[in-house]
């Protein structure tokens, strides 16, 4: 203890200059966008690299459970390839000229290299960045439905803030009617959120599919959500709300996908055009 007090005394000077030092980068950067901005992008790749050592390590660990995820999903895409085929060699057979239209949307597969699920404010890290053409504001999604939407981007990583993070609101709508409403979480159950905004004369059946409406540049149109689980509808209540069973599980998520619009870009300056204009 001696030895520690001595050895503190000796070097105060240079203790009282690292904390000064310290103190002083940190108003910089608290008063300066350009220098949080800098700060962000390392501190995030720093952070990033970390998590994904961590999560090689781990996933090292259970190389078996990830192949027989990877099977599944093999197998889940080949069966919808059949049923693609199957409408394809339909429409072949139809004398009507049908134009091939190209699709508006780029993916770009991921890996998960930090998840977080129950926390109020949850977010996910992906091993793919801006050098791999990720930008902000871009969806993610899984095999099994939507996952949540990209907010930051380094070089190398990007943080993905899930729909089971009380801060997201997608655009959603009930498959069987097309009623629209938002889907926000109330930060209880990372398997269950919650559609909001939807009139009350409307009366949601359990088991109805839950999708993505189409209405942003976030999302392609019919993208699963997941299912109504209850309606719950006060009385003389404007509006109703349902709980809705997600269809990812946010525990076992390894793999994502981002949706990456080709025509992004002029679908967001054309609607805020017209929202300068009104």
């Amino acid at each position: 203890m001696d030895r520690i007090i001595l050895l503190f005394r000796k070097y105060i000077s240079v203790f009282v200059f690292i904390l000064l030092e310290i103190a002083a980068i940190l108003l910089v950067v608290r008063k300066n966008d350009l220098q949080q901005s800098v700060v962000f992008r390392y501190s995030t790749d720093i952070v990033a690299r970390c998590y994904s050592f961590a999560a090689s390590v781990e996933s090292y660990f259970y190389l078996d459970e990830v192949n027989e995820h990877l099977v599944a999903e093999n197998n889940e895409l080949r069966a919808k390839l059949d049923v693609l085929q199957n409408q394809l060699s339909l429409l072949a057979t139809d004398s009507i000229d049908l134009p091939i239209i190209s699709s508006d949307v780029e993916y770009i597969s991921a890996k998960v290299v930090h998840n977080s699920v129950y926390r109020t404010q949850n977010f996910i890290i992906v091993n793919k960045g801006a050098k791999d053409g990720i930008q902000a504001d871009m969806g993610v999604i899984s095999p099994q439905g939507v996952v949540g939407v990209v907010t930051r981007v380094s070089n190398n990583y990007a943080v993905v803030m899930p729909i089971i993070n009380p801060s997201q609101h997608i655009s959603v709508k009930i498959k069987s009617n097309q009623q629209l409403g938002m889907l926000v979480w109330d930060g209880i159950d990372p398997k269950f959120s919650q559609m909001e905004e939807i009139p009350s004369h409307v009366n949601p059946i359990v088991g109805d599919t839950i999708v993505t409406s189409g209405y942003s540049a976030i999302f392609p149109e019919g993208l699963t959500i997941g299912v109504i689980d209850k309606a719950i509808n006060e009385k003389h209540a404007p509006f109703c709300m349902v709980n809705v069973k997600l269809a990812v599980d946010f525990q076992s998520l390894s793999y994502v996908t981002i949706t990456a619009f080709k025509n992004r870009s002029e679908l967001i300056n054309l609607s805020n055009a017209v929202l300068k204009n009104e």
